[in-house]
């Protein structure tokens, strides 16, 4: 779409070196559809909405006390002289306007530009309750909002946050919220606080309009899955101010949640189901939490030196309209698939991201209505699963012959051995059989 100007007025941008600046000087400044245009010593200056997050305002000794506003700006920036590294770094436009009354109109415009709103609507800032939980991952949920909390400051936004220290406090604060005097609830944790979040929202006897409120996340857990995935689509580094800046540009997609049946039980889950090798190191391996994240790939090569296979029962209904581009062409028939085997590896997922080193699932999209599942039976090599673990960083895993990719829509999984480890988004639960559906798009995430 091309750039439109939707606003123009005087407004002149402030060099922090000049001292003085007569009402006279100031010219016309633009503002279109997808940039702000400025010119300064003859010279044409833009600077594009995209890396916009609000604007401030404040007065200016230097000039006579004029009015002046402050647009901020965190554009990507390589983070170091010879890092290929990027990041989003705080900049900085200040500019001069005649007027207060100037200055509330530019204000105005650009506010609203950033939200998709005519320039002179009247659109209040959007109101984010955020939960931090300070003893999530590595217990570092304070010291990451204070490193974001500069940048939601000087975004077009207002927010409150509430500490919660367990499941119960998550659930109870949740279960009395009025939520309908926010716009968007962010969460400041691991996956573990999220799924609670989620679980609590499909609790409350408004579960329907309760998941319209939208969830965003600044990561402080260990694993990060789904926050992971939503900066990866939304072309962001993963780092808590991208995705403070993921949300405070507020754009949101939907995002399928899984319901799961297991005898009288039912769990609601955003990230994945694992059994076998998977569940096996994330579970067990907690004995080793002394050696950070180190402890879960420790572990791994652990399991595959002392290789386990679990006899079970997956029957699924695929995915019609879906074929794995490496495998042969195979024209599913709508009928439900049963495969019985010894399985060394399970993992139904729903994110692209297991966690934020391991793209398990690269074909898995946020609202496609399935869940990708990856399986390997008996008889893959241990130098295969080796190199499954290794190629998990960068999702070339899938290309090895022993792996199985599979689109599906529901399953029932039944373990078929005594003893055995199943766990919904990281989480223990019964050893039983399992079944999963897909509810398309009933999230709301802060992705762009």
């Amino acid at each position: 779409m091309p750039s439109q100007v939707i606003f123009e007025e005087r407004l002149n941008y402030f060099e922090e070196t000049r001292k003085s600046l007569a009402i006279s000087s100031v010219s016309n400044s633009v503002l279109t559809t997808n940039a702000l245009i400025w010119y300064s010593d003859g010279k044409k200056h833009q600077l594009y909405l995209d890396d916009v997050v609000g604007v401030s305002i404040g007065e200016n000794s230097h000039l006579n006390q004029m009015p002046c506003l402050t647009v901020n700006a965190y554009p990507l920036m390589q983070k170091g002289k010879f890092s290929v590294k990027r990041q989003r770094i705080l900049q900085e436009y200040k500019f001069a306007c005649p007027n207060r009354e100037v200055r509330s109109r530019w204000v105005q415009a650009i506010n609203n530009t950033l939200r998709g709103f005519p320039v002179d609507a009247i659109a209040l800032p959007r109101r984010l309750q955020i939960i931090l939980n300070p003893i999530s991952g590595k217990k570092q949920g304070r010291k990451i909002f204070a490193q974001v909390r500069p940048l939601l400051e000087r975004s077009h936004l207002h927010f409150t946050v509430t500490e919660t220290f367990s499941a119960e406090e998550t659930r109870n604060f949740l279960q009395k919220m009025a939520l309908e005097e926010i716009d968007s609830l962010v969460i400041v944790g691991g996956d573990g606080t999220i799924r609670e979040a989620i679980d609590c929202l499909m609790s409350r006897d408004d579960w329907q309009s309760a998941l319209q409120t939208t969830i965003g996340v600044i990561p402080a857990g260990t694993g990060n899955g789904l926050c992971k995935t939503l900066l990866e689509l939304s072309g962001e580094p993963y780092d808590p101010i991208s995705a403070a800046f993921l949300i405070a540009k507020g754009k949101k997609q939907s995002c399928d949640l899984v319901a799961f049946k297991q005898n009288s039980r039912r769990y609601h889950s955003f990230l994945s189901l694992s059994w076998a090798i998977v569940s096996d190191v994330d579970i067990e391996s907690e004995r080793l939490r002394f050696l950070g994240y180190l402890r879960t790939n420790i572990y791994a090569l652990m399991r595959i030196i002392s290789l386990r296979s679990y006899k079970g029962r997956f029957s699924f209904l695929p995915h019609s309209d879906w074929k794995h581009p490496l495998a042969q062409s195979k024209e599913w028939d709508g009928e439900w698939q049963v495969i019985e085997d010894e399985f060394i590896l399970f993992w139904a997922m729903n994110t692209t991201w297991a966690n934020h080193s391991m793209k398990a699932a690269p074909y898995a999209q946020l609202a496609d209505g399935a869940m990708d599942v990856l399986l390997v039976r008996q008889g893959a090599s241990r130098w295969e699963l080796l190199s499954a673990l290794l190629g998990c960083a960068k999702g070339e895993h899938i290309f090895l012959p022993c792996m199985e990719y599979y689109k599906v829509r529901c399953f029932r999984l039944e373990p078929l051995t005594d003893r055995g480890i199943l766990a919904v988004d990281g989480e223990q639960v019964n050893y039983s059989p399992i079944e999963m559906k897909v509810i398309e798009g009933l999230a709301r995430v802060m992705c762009g």
